[in-house]
């Protein structure tokens, strides 16, 4: 590469640089004067309700990002400084991280195309491009390839779930009596592998309260699991204790051999999504229709066995205290 080659190079890296910083303050600039975008399509505004800061926010910042970058650079090639260079090139790579994840997370799971994410991330590789030029370091290149493809791996591995169900959308198994009343109503969240979900379900069996009405939600997703619940669910409820039926079969350590009923795990991924959805964290959960319009939400196997015997819905359990 001639001298003159080579200044070429760094003066276009300089326009580069540039060219963004004046992009993106022009895109800011309509977007605080007037709300539009240099983006024609709605892509934009909808990526931007995916991003935690929003839209404006994520300008705002590409467009500190590629003045200090530019800064750094005018610097580094002005005094030859190594650890100038090196911080630009960290810069950069972080960036290209970061541009590969979004774009990654674009398309492949909203399937939305940003066109000026798209053209940020073209003036980041074109900038990685030049870069190696200017230091004459094709592993810059490579290293910074690499960064990029594996951010936007990542971000298409993410998948964004359905939003989530209302609690009376879901299925669940439901077991009361022929006295059981509209009111009030018990929703019981579980695992077959939590020993708290276990005790609770152990003080409900020794106690059989089938005046009330009890929908149950497994969330385990594993076959096993599955066919344990459908095993459950093969039983004549009406003449079984479910909640020991569960406990037998829990505690028996086997696997019941029978055939996942279909939809089942679609029905648990529901209860899933609602769990997730709803900000819940953690089983044993109950949630308590009282009435029209009251409901109560109980977490932790020792909180819902102590409201049960409150309200007499346990009167001889084995109670957690």
């Amino acid at each position: 590469m001639n001298k003159a080659s080579f200044f070429s190079i760094r003066f276009l890296l300089h326009g580069v640089l540039l060219l963004a910083i004046a992009g993106l303050g022009l895109d800011l600039y309509l977007r605080i004067s007037s709300g539009a975008s240099l983006c024609p399509t709605q892509a934009c505004a909808i990526v931007g309700d995916y991003v935690r800061l929003g839209e404006t926010a994520l300008v705002s910042l590409g467009l500190a990002f590629f003045a200090l970058l530019w800064g750094v650079y005018f610097f580094a090639s002005r005094y030859e400084s190594k650890w100038l260079w090196v911080i630009a090139t960290l810069l950069l790579l972080g960036a290209l991280a970061f541009d590969g994840g979004l774009l990654g997370f674009q398309f492949f799971s909203i399937q939305e195309n940003c066109l000026l994410c798209i053209a940020v991330g073209a003036g980041l590789i074109l900038a990685l491009i030049l870069v190696a030029l200017v230091r004459k370091k094709l592993s810059v290149l490579i290293l910074g390839l690499a960064v990029w493809a594996g951010g936007g791996l990542a971000g298409a591995m993410i998948t964004i779930p359905d939003r989530a169900p209302f609690l009376e959308q879901l299925s669940s198994i439901t077991w009361s009596g022929p006295e059981a009343g509209e009111w009030p109503r018990f929703h019981y969240f579980f695992s077959l592998h939590c020993p708290h979900c276990t005790e609770v379900l152990l003080n409900l069996a020794v106690n059989e309260p089938r005046e009330y009405v009890w929908n149950l939600y497994p969330l385990d997703t594993a076959d096993p699991d599955l066919k344990k619940i459908s095993w459950v669910m093969d039983q004549d409820l009406e003449q079984v204790n479910l909640f020991l039926e569960i406990v037998r079969l829990e505690q028996s350590g086997t696997v019941p051999d029978t055939q996942i009923r279909d939809g089942l795990e679609h029905k648990v991924e529901q209860a899933r999504a609602f769990f997730r959805g709803s900000g819940f964290r953690g089983v044993p959960l109950m949630i308590v229709d009282e009435g029209p319009g009251k409901r109560v939400v109980l977490t932790g196997g020792s909180g819902i066995i102590n409201y049960l015997l409150e309200q007499g819905v346990l009167a001889g359990g084995e109670s957690s205290q």
